[in-house]
């Protein structure tokens, strides 16, 4: 017959609990013992997880305390997180990290759950202590792993192009002259019959404050056009410069590619793509052939800017539109001979 203690379980868990021996020499000790007694050594074992399980029991509801103390942490990230991620997210341009995006969610999901185990050990009705104390341990691994991604260092954000092109903002379009001349420009574009656009006058008439007017309400919002790419071409513009600006928004890497075939490469890009071109302050007629610029019906089209009408000619412009001279900037000597 196996010897056994004649001590209550109460008397013994108290014992050990207050024990100053090791359990590791208690425990060696029960090895050198005679075969007759190692199921001590298992009901030792027991005990020492019956203490363990005691002990967690004890400490679940300062845990709980603890765990939700360290959420609230964590929420209060998530809460700076979203007023952080509005303000970015209201810059053109600007996207929140798909990372982002799941800490937040995850975040969500920890509070919910941390909230759910917080009313189930105030109450203990139904619950298993033992499994409530496990489950507190879980969350609580969980909540600090959370806490510990929530820097972001790389910030929040992912530069993205929009899907039709930046807006460019040029400011408010004051004046009924300036409306009449942007609507007049607009009229022409919406005519399937004109591919070309010539807008043209003096420098500091406001050629280029209309066309970027223009541009901003095709990226805005227009059914005809998929989106709007304004190149600067001034005096020093090349035909490889251009083509650069053009390829650059259309994302196209050329980089390994001899620019013999850019012409070629940008004119197979805009195939079946429907894109308004603006080359803006244009001195000099350029060949779209050369620039690999095709222009079709429901395709793309083109809106030159010029101080010469006759640039706007030479590049086949099918509309010119003049942009005259404010009176009040017209010298005085000019008006008295007209």
């Amino acid at each position: 017959m196996y010897p056994f203690l004649p001590l209550p379980l109460n008397s013994i868990l108290g014992l050990i609990s207050r024990c100053s021996i090791s359990f590791g020499r208690l425990s060696a000790s029960f090895y050198q013992a005679d075969n007759g007694c190692r199921p001590i050594y298992g009901i030792h074992q027991s005990i020492l997880s019956l203490v363990q399980k005691v002990g967690d029991l004890s400490g679940v509801e300062t845990n709980m305390g603890a765990l939700e103390m360290n959420m609230s942490m964590v929420s209060a990230r998530k809460a700076d997180i979203s007023i952080q991620l509005e303000q970015e997210e209201r810059r053109p341009g600007k996207k929140r990290k798909r990372e982002v995006d799941l800490w937040m969610q995850r975040a969500q999901s920890l509070e919910d759950q941390v909230h759910k185990l917080g009313k189930k050990v105030r109450e203990r009705r139904s619950y298993s202590c033992l499994m409530l104390a496990h489950q507190v341990r879980g969350l609580a691994n969980e909540v600090d792993k959370l806490h510990e991604k929530a820097r972001f260092d790389n910030g929040l954000t992912l530069a993205v192009k929009p899907a039709r092109g930046y807006e460019l903002q040029p400011g408010e379009l004051v004046g009924q002259a300036s409306r009449t001349k942007r609507d007049e420009i607009w009229d022409c574009l919406m005519n399937e019959e004109v591919l070309q656009v010539g807008v043209w006058g003096q420098a500091g008439v406001g050629k280029t404050f209309l066309a970027k007017h223009i541009h901003d309400q095709i990226v805005q919002n227009c059914s005809r056009f998929d989106g709007a790419c304004l190149v600067n071409v001034s005096q020093e513009g090349t035909v490889g410069m251009i083509q650069t600006d053009i390829m650059n928004y259309l994302e196209l890497d050329l980089t390994e590619m001899s620019c013999v075939y850019w012409g070629a490469r940008l004119r197979e890009a805009l195939q079946g793509r429907r894109l308004l071109l603006i080359l803006d302050d244009v001195r000099n007629p350029y060949s779209l052939e050369k620039l690999g610029i095709a222009l079709e019906r429901n395709g793309c089209k083109l809106i030159v800017t010029s101080r010469s009408k006759e640039v706007c000619e030479r590049m086949n412009c099918h509309e010119v539109v003049h942009i005259p001279t404010p009176p009040d900037e017209i010298p005085q000597e000019l008006l008295e001979e007209l």
